[in-house]
């Protein structure tokens, strides 16, 4: 592979990636801290870009290295597994919701998007603009690297607008895509309620934070009945619910539109490892759509199934 093939792919993905109206070699410079001519350089190939500025352009663009090195040996695949750098947990946590709103934003408000989900508990992006519920999923996190300690409330944690803006942002981005497929466990609420419990016996959350928290679960409940009644979100853009029939261990995800595909694989509570290798991500489609044959549609259609699997977890919220 000649390096005339790898800087016309790089500069190609750049493209599909820059912000709306910005020119190229202007965000480039930015970018790089670099002067123009510099970077004209290296658009037509007469300077090599050098492997700090490609980790650069990687970051702040969103491409695989992988993709653009043409990677892909049978049994070989990069994944980014978006390790913490920062001992600051508020920043290293901006710093995940950033990197997924960053696909988001790439991928929204382009009809040909199409977004797939199995998930064995709530997904994030459908709870993150609720106040104590992603207060509660941060404190879990945190507790984790021994950050919290009792007692401890919910209401009385500060979270940086900016986070708070990015939940909203992450909510919203997600919706605004073409097609959603998500395929659930017929006991979604189960997991997150049994850990509201344990933390609530541990007094890192008081009974006041515990109110809240189901009350916002239930109106989060009353949300999914009418997408699942509807088949779409309040924008028109389509979702389809799907309960599998089979259990499935982790979580996984596919993002697709055109030129353009990524797998997610959640791991260690708020994070994911991803992947934009196209091996991975075709195993990746075919295993939710494997498990997506082995479930029952209730998004618009299904009616008995969605009326039993919306008071199962009412059931489950109750225990509260």
């Amino acid at each position: 592979m000649n390096k005339n093939y790898i800087v016309t792919n790089l500069i190609d993905e750049m493209k599909e990636r820059i912000p709306h109206g910005q020119n190229l070699a202007n965000y480039l410079a930015d970018t790089l801290c670099m002067g123009k001519e510099s970077v004209y350089r290296r658009l037509r190939g007469e300077v090599a870009f050098t492997f700090d500025e490609i980790a650069m352009i990687s970051c702040n663009f969103g491409i695989s290295i992988d993709q653009i090195i043409g990677n892909h040996l049978p049994n070989r695949a990069t994944f980014d597994v978006n390790l913490l750098l920062s001992p600051d947990l508020f920043k290293s946590y901006n710093e995940i919701i950033e990197h997924y709103l960053q696909v988001f934003n790439f991928v929204k408000g382009d009809s040909s998007t199409e977004i797939y989900t199995a998930s064995n508990t709530i997904p994030f992006t459908l709870y993150s603009s609720y106040e104590y519920l992603s207060k509660f999923r941060l404190c879990r996190w945190m507790y984790q690297y021994e950050k919290i300690k009792t007692p401890n409330s919910l209401a009385e944690m500060q979270v940086q607008e900016k986070i708070v803006a990015a939940h909203n942002e992450l909510s919203n981005s997600m919706k605004r895509c073409g097609k959603t497929y998500f395929i659930w466990d017929t006991d979604i609420f189960h997991s997150l309620v049994k850990e509201i419990k344990y933390f609530a016996e541990l007094n890192l959350i008081s009974a006041n934070d515990g109110i809240h928290l189901k009350e916002e679960l239930l109106q989060l409940l009353t949300e999914l009945e009418r997408l699942s009644v509807k088949g779409q979100f309040n924008n028109g853009h389509e979702a389809s619910i799907y309960l599998s029939n089979i259990n499935f261990e982790a979580t996984y995800s596919y993002i697709t539109k055109k030129d353009f595909q990524i797998s997610l694989f959640r791991v260690y509570s708020i994070n994911f490892m991803d992947s934009q290798n196209p091996h991975i991500c075709q195993m990746q489609k075919d295993w939710i759509q494997s498990l997506k044959r082995h479930s029952t549609l209730i998004s618009g259609s299904g009616e008995a199934q969605r009326i039993a699997f919306l008071e199962r977890q009412r059931r489950i919220i109750e225990t509260l």
